[in-house]
């Protein structure tokens, strides 16, 4: 008799609506507060390329206008990160510049294409709680040979994008001031959690995360960034998205850089638009 006691009772766990929950959600909740994630060491390589608009635009949704037709691809080794103890991560980033036209707002940003990362814990909390659309990859620590820095990204050891950098020009104190002066980013998103047995969403929504950046010191420089195609059967889930960054037309490659600094992420402030 001791075995059945408990059968047919409802459990006590409810959700609060003046809480903040995360999945599993019977065992967090906390108080909002209006955080941000400091980062205090990070480096951080950034290089662009010139393409047809016309193919940037089957990405952008309707609600975002393109900039400018330019592709910008970031490799960042996260350090000393406040919210993880200290700890560290990577990620791999490709942006568009576009302009998020509103009823009552007309905001002007980077929209995410792709955010890939090597660590469980920002890849969750960075997809459901701010819209970017992050993914897991094995990410390798940068190295270099003098002032060639390099990196790469890949799953399931199978390589599928490298990023090499050809350091040159130091940025002189004055240029790196300018750079402060415009540290703030307004990075895009769009928050799609599908329905459950069936097609449609149960959430879609363009985001607003935003971030701001210090640097202690930079240099310009030579960039560029390879994908290979891996096909279907190597990585079932993300070979589209790597097909499609493959054949994205090169145009022209503008000028990389490579800055070392700390970041804000400022998520108190992440809204959607």
């Amino acid at each position: 008799m001791v075995g059945r006691v408990g059968l047919g009772m409802r459990g006590r766990f409810s959700l609060r609506d003046d809480m903040v929950y995360s999945m599993p959600v019977h065992f967090s909740g906390r108080a909002f507060e209006p955080v941000a994630a400091e980062y205090g060491d990070m480096t951080c390589v950034r290089l662009s390329f010139e393409t047809d608009p016309e193919v940037l635009l089957n990405y952008l949704p309707g609600c975002f206008e393109l900039v400018e037709p330019r592709v910008d691809v970031q490799y960042a080794s996260c350090r000393d990160v406040k919210w993880m103890s200290g700890g560290d991560y990577r990620l791999l980033q490709v942006t568009v510049p576009a302009r998020y036209v509103g009823e009552r707002e007309v905001i002007t940003g980077d929209y995410a294409l792709v955010v890939w990362e090597d660590k469980a814990c920002p890849i969750i909390g960075g997809r459901e709680e701010d819209g970017v659309p992050k993914l897991f990859a094995q990410i390798a620590s940068e190295r270099h040979v003098g002032d060639h820095w390099f990196t790469s990204a890949a799953y399931e050891s199978c390589q599928f994008c490298s990023l090499d950098f050809w350091g040159g020009e130091r940025i002189s104190d004055e240029d790196l001031a300018g750079m402060n002066r415009e540290g703030r980013v307004n990075l895009f998103g769009w928050r799609y959690i599908p329905n459950l047995g069936g097609p449609g969403g149960a959430l879609s929504q363009p985001t607003l995360y935003p971030q701001r950046v210090s640097f202690r010191s930079a240099q310009r420089g030579m960039g560029l960034v390879s994908w290979t195609k891996i096909g279907f059967e190597r990585h079932p889930v993300q070979w589209r998205i790597i097909d499609a960054l493959a054949d994205m037309p090169v145009l022209g490659w503008r000028g990389a850089l490579m800055t070392w600094g700390s970041a804000v992420l400022e998520v108190g402030s992440s809204r959607a638009l």
